[in-house]
C-alpha cells in the first residue's frame, strides 16, 4: 500500500513538474501583443535568432488599435522592445534587465511556444494591456513600469531595439502591421535622410529629362 502511495505521489510530482516546465517563457523568444480591442492577443514569434529582414507572419486582421513586440535574452542580458520613436526616446536601460525579464516571463503566464498564440481578458495581470499599456502612474509590477510602453498605433512602424543591461541601445529595424490583411512584417528602417535624398534625385532626374525633351524639339 505504501509503495502504491509513493508511486502515486511520484507521478503527481512528475506531472506538476511537467506542467511547470511547459509554463515557462522560452528565453530569447519575441512576443507580439495587441491592445485596444475587446480582448488582448499575444503571439510567440519565435527566437530572436530566427528574425530576418522581409519576414512576414499572417497573424490575423483587426486585432487591436496598438501593437508591440518584447522579449528577453539571458546571454548579454538583453531586453528586446519596440518603440514609436526611431531613437527610442533616448531611453537608458542600464540595470533594468532582471526586473523587466520577469515581466516578459509573466506575459501569458509564460505558456507560449513559438507559433502559439492566446487571447486574454485585458484586466488579467498577465495580459498585454496590464503589462504594457495602462495609464501612466498606475501602480503595480509591469513591463511598462519597469521599462516603458512598447506599443505603437496600428499603421505606424514599431521601431525595434536591443537594450543591454550595461546601458547600450542597439537599433535594429521595424515591425509593421496591416490590419486589413492581417500581415505582420519585419522591414528595414530607411537611413536618416534617405527619403529627402530620393526626392532630390527624382527632381534632378525630372529636370534632366525636361532638358532633353526641349533639345529634341
Amino acid at each position: 500500500m505504501n509503495n502504491l502511495r509513493k508511486a502515486m505521489l511520484c507521478a503527481a510530482a512528475a506531472l506538476g513538474a511537467a506542467v511547470s516546465a511547459q509554463a515557462q517563457y522560452n528565453n530569447g523568444d519575441l512576443l507580439l501583443g495587441f491592445t485596444g480591442g475587446t480582448s488582448d492577443f499575444i503571439l510567440d514569434l519565435g527566437p530572436y535568432s530566427s528574425l530576418s529582414l522581409g519576414k512576414t507572419w499572417n497573424v490575423g486582421a483587426n486585432l487591436g488599435t496598438q501593437f508591440g513586440v518584447v522579449g528577453s535574452l539571458n546571454l548579454g542580458q538583453i531586453i528586446f522592445a519596440t518603440s514609436s520613436d526611431s531613437a527610442e526616446g533616448g531611453f537608458n536601460p542600464q540595470g533594468l534587465f532582471t526586473a523587466t525579464r520577469a515581466d516578459v516571463a509573466t506575459l501569458a503566464q509564460g505558456s507560449l511556444t513559438p507559433g502559439a498564440s492566446i487571447t486574454l481578458n485585458p484586466s488579467l495581470t498577465y495580459s498585454w494591456t496590464y503589462q504594457t499599456d495602462r495609464p501612466a502612474g498606475t501602480p503595480g509590477k509591469s513591463f511598462e513600469n519597469d521599462f516603458f510602453n512598447p506599443n505603437v498605433n496600428v499603421g505606424s512602424p514599431a521601431y525595434f531595439f536591443e537594450n543591454s543591461n550595461a546601458g547600450t541601445v542597439t537599433p535594429a529595424n521595424a515591425f509593421t502591421y496591416n490590419s486589413t490583411s492581417g500581415e505582420l512584417s519585419y522591414q528595414m528602417v530607411p537611413e536618416p535622410g534617405t527619403p529627402s535624398l530620393l526626392a532630390v534625385m527624382g527632381l534632378a532626374g525630372l529636370t534632366v529629362r525636361r532638358g532633353l525633351v526641349r533639345r529634341a524639339r
